[in-house]
């Protein structure tokens, strides 16, 4: 009995026993498994958070990078309308917008797919100009140029003149923006910096309660005058709302202009949610013009701010007993999260592609000379480049050093540019002397700006050939320093006769100051000696050879009668239209009184018995 007493608690020991074991190894298992889990849920969590903000941070760089691109291509259409402009600085204004048209229609885009409200050349009138220049261009134009606002009289006038798309222009043709302040400020600025500038934002589509606009201005200028500026409006809201249809994942994107003086949004691409939630909010910034405008960028997928704020990884912490699971889950994840990068790639690529290929077109057909280089070495050039390097084609210049183009006196300087460029600062416009391929020199206006070129750090210049422009300057300055110090009278009339221009040996000659011979007729200095047929036989022979040299008796201002030897030569425009007469006068009295000295005294006491002149 006892043995069977002392044997049944050891047979039920056993099986306590073995079943504690066995409920020990599940929950230890449990246990070790529930920890392990919630540590590897937590790891996962943090993990998963690092990555999705990377991978928001790169779409973030993207998105910023693409819409930078999309600002940056706007300059190389108003460098085109700036070269356009002065490449033909004389020009009739119906023939210069004839040309703007022809050139931006040439293009074949449709500039509101891009942004572009409208693209335009605003005219620079001083007040003293702007009334002859609005009755030209009524004489000329069958359209009729009403400046609005009106201006004030003492004030000058920035005109808007050639608008593309021609839509636009027939509304804004003759609008002054010197009335509107933000307008006023950035044109003055570019003016007087010789650099592009922007306007605050303002409103250039009213119906569109939620846009955000601005005024981008190129000054136009040569050495000897400001002439006005290129100026391209576009909506920056609609560049937003591009960039972000462009996406898989939606993103909210909020715009700040430090300009404004506040820290207040200036555009939401979505102002219907409220503030943003901070857990995946990201910064980043445009550069318009020089200036800097900030954005903060946030995904609008409320899952991706629950991963970002989660604490625990839920899928790894549910399946945390199922190893198979887990990594099942972890290689789903990594699929999905490799597609949809691989996905975005590719059509940033696609994007990247055809944004590519409409900057060659542009390019192509730029009226500017332009070749960009990477390392010094020459990538690209287009067809204008190439016939100013005296070649028959754009390949011949690929793959040559930029230093076989520049002469050897240029070489420093262009080197010294290229670092400047290299350190983020922008460069005006400069003179260098080049090489053509032949080895002949000559002289250029070139305009340096860094870009990217196939992912790789490249500089573009555009070059434009001014030795002749020099020549004409300098012959300019000849003409100048003759005009004022030569000792014969030197009289410049339009074509009817009007006096617009003397020179200090006039006024020795004839009494008359200069100031007060503007604009009157060379009849003042009629002496009445010679009669109507004289006269015409005079202007027949200017008329008919350009030239008349011989004498006339003519009148100073105070009365005094002398004997003026004169040649006159009428100067002809591109179209042998007489539009000036230059005539070179000299008081030959003395050597002409021996021969007719009796007829001038007679006429001498006529004229002072006429008039009650004293001789």
């Amino acid at each position: 009995m006892q043995m069977d007493k002392d044997t049944l608690p050891e047979q039920n020991k056993t099986p306590f026993h073995y079943r504690l074991r066995q409920l020990g190894l599940p929950v230890a298992i449990f246990i070790v498994g529930t920890v392990l889990s919630i540590s590897l849920a937590k790891h996962e969590a943090n993990r998963q958070r690092l990555e999705l903000e990377d991978r928001f941070k790169a779409t973030v760089q993207q998105t910023t990078r693409v819409l930078q691109e999309k600002v940056d291509r706007f300059t190389l259409l108003m460098k085109a309308g700036r070269g356009l402009v002065l490449n033909h600085p004389d020009a009739p204004t119906l023939q210069l917008n004839r040309r703007w048209h022809q050139m931006f229609d040439s293009y074949e885009m449709r500039y509101s797919d891009f942004g572009i409200i409208g693209l335009s050349y605003t005219r620079y009138l001083a007040p003293d100009e702007r009334q002859a220049f609005v009755d030209r261009f009524n004489q000329e134009s069958p359209r009729k140029l009403t400046i609005f606002p009106p201006p004030a009289p003492n004030q000058p006038s920035f005109l808007v003149m050639h608008l593309t798309p021609a839509a636009v222009e027939s509304r804004m043709l003759g609008y002054d923006i010197y009335n509107g302040d933000s307008r006023r400020k950035a044109a003055l600025q570019a003016m007087t910096s010789g650099t592009m500038s922007a306007t605050q934002p303002l409103s250039l589509l009213p119906t569109d309660i939620n846009s955000l606009d601005y005024l981008l201005l190129l000054p136009v200028q040569t050495n000897a005058a400001f002439l006005g500026w290129v100026t391209l409006g576009f909506s920056m809201s609609q560049l937003v709302q591009e960039s972000l249809n462009d996406l898989t994942n939606p993103l909210r994107i909020q715009l700040i202009d430090p300009r404004q003086g506040s820290q207040s949004i200036s555009y939401d691409s979505h102002p219907e949610l409220g503030q943003p939630e901070p857990s995946l909010q990201h910064a980043a910034s445009l550069t318009l013009a020089g200036q800097e405008i900030h954005l903060q960028i946030s995904p609008l997928d409320p899952d991706l701010h629950r991963e970002a704020s989660s604490q625990y990884h839920g899928p790894t912490l549910i399946s945390g007993l199922s190893l198979t699971l887990l990594v099942a889950s972890l290689l789903l994840f990594f699929i999905q999260a490799r597609h949809q990068a691989l996905r975005l790639s590719n059509h940033m690529a696609a994007r990247a592609d055809e944004m590519y290929k409409r900057y060659r077109t542009l390019f192509t057909q730029s009226p500017e000379a332009i070749v960009v280089h990477v390392n010094g070495v020459v990538e690209l050039a287009n067809e204008h480049a190439a016939a100013l390097f005296g070649c028959n084609s754009p390949d011949k210049l690929v793959q040559l050093s930029i230093d076989t183009l520049v002469h050897p006196d240029s070489l420093s300087f262009v080197r010294d540019r290229g670092a400047a460029l290299e350190r983020g600062e922008a460069l005006k416009p400069a003179e260098q002397k080049l090489m053509r391929l032949d080895g002949s020199t000559f002289e250029a206006e070139v305009s340096s700006t860094m870009i990217q070129y196939r992912g790789k750090q490249a500089i573009q210049v555009m070059f434009r050939d001014i030795t002749s422009d020099k020549a004409q300057r300098q012959e300019s300055r000849i003409a100048q320093a003759v005009f004022r110090h030569s000792h014969d009278a030197i009289m410049v009339t339009d074509g009817r006769g009007r006096i617009e221009l003397v020179n200090a040996a006039f006024q020795k000659l004839t009494g008359y100051a200069p100031a007060a011979m503007t604009g009157r007729n060379v009849s003042v200095l009629n002496s009445g000696h010679h009669d109507s047929s004289f006269f015409h036989r005079m202007w027949m022979a200017l008329i008919n050879t350009g030239e008349w040299s011989g004498d006339i008796v003519n009148r100073t201002r105070e009365g005094r009668l002398y004997i003026q030897e004169t040649n006159i030569t009428a100067v002809k425009d591109e179209q042998q239209q007489t539009q000036h007469y230059v005539c070179l006068m000299r008081d030959v009295t003395e050597q002409r009184r021996g021969l007719d000295y009796t007829q001038l005294q007679a006429l001498k006491e006529q004229l002072a018995q006429t008039h009650g002149l004293s001789q």
